[in-house]
């Protein structure tokens, strides 16, 4: 029959617990009776901190606007901004180190305290945390200006991928220009151009006039046009219109009724469905475009 195993964990400090794991059972003891230990060795063993789950414990108080924030230092630390900020000397005599206490907290000014909360909720959402939140637009676009402004790398390398996963084309274009992403700036553009539906009013607010010039530009050139000359015959096919001799309609137009010849629209036809543009020759341009500067402009 095999022994019962035993771990316990010895150390100089005063009283501890010892969790001690049984063949699937855990049992809880007290070192403070010297009876109730068990010693898994003859000698002391060397405790030595977890390189990445020792956490640093003390927090530092921030201020922004009328708002405290109490941060542990060891997420600070994540940031350069705030890790050189640490390095510095402390100050002298009994003068109270700033971020030490809510009385003395650091004061932080230009930045929102409701952007600095969205910075702490990504980056206190651990990957398993139940309290991770859903990456919506405005938090991601919030949490990276800061991570940015800060410079949290490890946050900010997080981040962009889901910028470029649930950002809009316009947005994706704003984003680009604040932060400087110039490869994003063509394919959104391209993707513009190429879309359905036109520019909404407030997409191009967003964009400004050198983008809504080019895009609106590029777009007209891209629209269908017919190539029929007057006074000669088509057939369907090429021209997308059946001819009828007579029978009863309504015409969809101006809704008159009629009983005589008319025609029926089937659609473009291989006519009217040429472009002046294509893809290849507007992405080519989008891309000159953006090497030129332009689309980095934000008036």
């Amino acid at each position: 029959m095999s022994e019962k195993s035993s771990t316990t964990l010895v150390t100089s400090r005063g009283d501890h617990r010892v969790l001690r794991f049984n063949q699937g059972a855990l049992e809880t003891k007290s070192n403070s009776s010297p009876n109730e230990i068990e010693m898994s060795s003859s000698s002391v063993r060397t405790i030595k901190q977890h390189p990445m789950f020792f956490f640093d414990n003390i927090l530092v108080a921030i201020q922004i606007e009328d708002t405290l924030f109490n941060v542990h230092k060891y997420q600070l630390a994540k940031s350069e901004v705030f890790s050189d900020m640490f390095k510095m000397p402390k100050p002298k005599g009994d003068q109270p180190e700033e971020g030490s206490s809510p009385e003395n907290p650091i004061i932080i000014e230009g930045v929102a305290a409701s952007e600095f909360a969205t910075l702490l909720t990504v980056l206190y959402a651990g990957q398993f945390s139940s309290n991770q939140p859903t990456p919506d637009a405005s938090l991601i676009i919030s949490a990276f200006r800061l991570a940015n402004m800060f410079d949290f790398s490890e946050l900010r390398a997080c981040l962009l991928p889901l910028a470029e996963e649930k950002l809009g084309d316009v947005d994706k274009i704003v984003f680009a220009r604040e932060f400087d992403i110039r490869e994003w700036l063509a394919p959104a553009h391209i993707r513009l151009c190429q879309r359905e539906g036109h520019l909404s009013i407030e997409e191009a607010r967003k964009l400004k006039v050198d983008s809504v010039l080019m895009i609106s530009r590029l777009r007209e050139h891209r629209t269908q046009y017919n190539t029929a000359i007057a006074n000669f015959p088509y057939c369907r096919n090429c021209t997308g219109w059946q001819y009828y001799a007579s029978g009863y309609y309504t015409c969809k137009h101006c809704n008159s009724p009629g009983n005589e010849s008319y025609v029926s629209y089937y659609g473009s036809g291989s006519m009217g469905s040429k472009t002046t543009t294509n893809d290849t020759t507007l992405e080519a341009e989008v891309k000159k475009w953006v090497e030129d500067g332009y689309a980095a402009r934000a008036d």
